[in-house]
């Protein structure tokens, strides 16, 4: 009797795998795609970046010169990017000659000549001042990263803290006040402009970066785990207590 095997329980035969191979397998293919997509995707973006602007600064220059012709008669290949080095060559040399006295003025002449001229000033004016207000802040904009409650009480999005209030609203509202961005998921690019005081956001220890993916992701890839741990001043659910307080 002492050689008959043991039968084993039904709650053994439950947690005995079933199909090993095949889990392996799924395992190893998610581990791929994981693994592939951000590559595949970030080169395919880089690539069709580099087409567009090839095609579009070479199609208005190859009129009077070719420079992938003297590429390949130097190389014998054809060499991605040159598009690219020759729009940057380009602005490099448009701002140093805006720069001196005689490109100021024919910059100056231009621009009076763009704002005379019926919906081409409106156009050009409103592209103007975001450039320049981008170009001006650089690193400042969308330094911050906040918590907002929209689009009512009770619910918080995530938003960029884009400049202090300047300009018209001035006129109604206090300089306690911000801009504040908040974009859509999952297309960042659009999205709302907010005015509110200050001290009515909770600004995030995240990098723009991080709630950028945040929102793109859907929540789906939040941030660090340090950065995760909310303080009891930061978290909305102090803000609760302190208004009844």
């Amino acid at each position: 009797m002492n050689d008959i095997p043991e039968i084993p329980s039904e709650p053994e035969k439950q947690n005995k795998p079933r199909f090993p191979l095949f889990r392996w397998l799924r395992n190893r293919f998610l581990t791929g795609v994981v693994v592939a997509v951000p590559i595949a995707v970030t080169i395919w973006l880089i690539t069709s970046f580099v087409r567009i602007v090839d095609e579009q600064v070479l199609s208005l220059v190859s009129s009077f010169w070719d420079p992938d012709v003297l590429i390949r008669e130097l190389t014998g290949l054809s060499i991605p990017g040159t598009g690219i080095v020759i729009a940057f060559l380009f602005l490099v040399i448009l701002g140093v000659f805006t720069s001196n006295f005689i490109g100021n003025s024919v910059l100056a002449a231009s621009e009076y000549l763009f704002s005379r001229v019926p919906f081409v000033s409106s156009i050009y004016g409103a592209l103007k001042q975001i450039v320049t207000a981008v170009v001006a802040q650089g690193d400042q904009a969308f330094k911050e990263v906040c918590l907002i409650e929209y689009p009512r009480k009770g619910l918080w999005a995530i938003g960029f803290v884009t400049s202090g209030l300047k300009g018209a609203p001035l006129e109604y509202l206090t300089d306690d006040f911000v801009c504040v961005f908040v974009p859509t998921t999952p297309n960042p690019t659009s999205g709302f402009l907010l005015l509110t005081k200050r001290r009515d956001i909770r600004i995030l220890n995240m990098t723009p970066e991080e709630g950028a993916k945040m929102i793109i992701s859907g929540g789906m890839v939040p941030s660090d785990a340090d950065s995760e741990a909310a303080t009891p001043e930061s978290s909305p659910k102090s803000l609760d207590d302190k208004r009844k307080v």
